[in-house]
């Protein structure tokens, strides 16, 4: 298997959760900010990628261990109902662990150039709040994802931290826009948690493992699920329609808007169906349907 099996194990369908609210906070913040603003907006791209990457090998070393990723193997893929993992596979722990630091390591070189750029030490500690969520989800003795606050640290670091983190890397400033942004982005996040935990609700709950869907129940967490989705895209159209470039650019952002709704239309299907496999990627792609809404009304405005 070679590297296929690590690229799976970096679950490229969960990336573009990092991408969206880097292109958020940098659509907003980009007027504003300075000449090295394409050095830093990378930058800050490649950290937010570095670090779920990283996050993604981290919790398939700590559910692997703890035997809650038991029957994911890739023998027996066609049989799960989610993806296959690394540790479930056969994959040695440690070299998953391993693969993680040297992501989660990766990042933090990104994120000292992103300092060195534009001088806001105190980064530094936003860096390692990102590590120590992306560890604790659920690595070590008392990790929050088991104990219904994964859904909470979600939105907050993959919406909040990382759009608003990117606009004041490039502006110095957080706007109540960028709050907007980061909370649309984080929704996404967070109903692709959703999607993730509603399929394997009875495996969590089986292993002690305590989400908002196993307390919410399948029926009343398919409701939320596709309920915070369509918030999320509802933030994206106000943040459209205050703009002042609408009535000047009709046609290319009603073709947006036309694929925002697609894409909503279509993960909010799949949800509703329980084809989770093809409903995670579809809510996935949906947080760059999100995150155009905010980049054409910068480009065209």
């Amino acid at each position: 298997m070679g590297m296929t099996i690590w690229i799976r194990g970096a679950r490229l369908k969960t990336l573009p959760l990092a991408i969206a609210p880097v292109l958020i906070g940098a659509s907003l913040a980009w007027r504003d900010a300075g000449e090295r603003r394409v050095a830093v907006a990378v930058l800050c791209g490649f950290v937010a990628l570095l670090l779920q990457i990283a996050a993604n090998f981290a919790n398939d070393y700590s559910d692997g261990i703890r035997g809650t990723d038991a029957g994911r193997a890739i023998a027996d893929e066609q049989l799960s109902r989610g993806p296959a993992r690394l540790v479930a596979s056969g994959v040695n722990p440690k070299k998953v662990l391993v693969a993680a630091g040297i992501c989660a390591l990766a990042a933090c070189l990104c994120g000292l150039a992103v300092i060195a750029l534009t001088g806001y030490w105190w980064f530094i500690l936003v860096g390692i709040a990102c590590l120590a969520a992306g560890w604790c989800y659920v690595g070590g003795k008392h990790p929050y994802g088991y104990h219904y606050l994964g859904e909470i640290f979600v939105f907050i670091f993959f919406g909040l931290v990382a759009t608003c983190g990117t606009m004041f890397a490039l502006s110095g400033t957080i706007t109540p826009d960028g709050l907007l942004g980061g909370s649309a982005a984080g929704l996404v996040a967070v109903a692709v948690l959703c999607v993730n935990n509603l399929r394997d609700i009875e495996s969590d709950g089986n292993h002690g493992k305590h989400t908002w869907m196993t307390a919410m129940g399948l029926r009343n967490g398919t409701i939320f699920t596709i309920a915070i989705l369509i918030i999320s895209a509802l933030i994206a159209l106000r943040h459209l329609l205050q703009s002042s470039i609408y009535a000047a650019n009709g046609i290319p952002l009603i073709a947006i808007i036309a694929i925002l709704c697609a894409a909503q239309i279509a993960a909010s299907y799949a949800i509703a169906r329980k084809t989770y496999r093809r409903a995670l990627p579809l809510c996935s792609l949906d947080s760059l349907t999100v995150a155009a809404i905010f980049v054409l009304s910068t480009m065209l405005a």
